[in-house]
């Protein structure tokens, strides 16, 4: 598997969590005290599952492309 598949196959996954995400967010209507919390929290969770996921699979999918100005490391100096 190349670089790039990994990619597309994180981004496959990330809208696979988006979806979740809207289906746990239905659940909201209607509900209120510990059980609102509850999926709140759950859906913090998964927004950062999905922010994540996505983010990798565009960074593997973008890995090789000459075109990109980000930097693949940082130089640090001790001063």
């Amino acid at each position: 598997m190349t670089l790039e598949q990994m990619g597309k196959e994180y981004l496959r996954q990330a809208e696979e969590i988006k979806g979740v995400i809207e289906r746990v967010s239905a659940l909201k209507k209607g509900v209120c005290g510990i059980e609102l919390y509850e999926i709140n929290s759950k859906l913090t969770i998964l927004r950062e599952m999905e922010r994540d996921t996505r983010l990798i699979g565009q960074s593997l999918v973008g890995y090789y492309d000459n075109k990109s100005n980000k930097k693949l490391y940082h130089h640090h100096t001790l001063n």
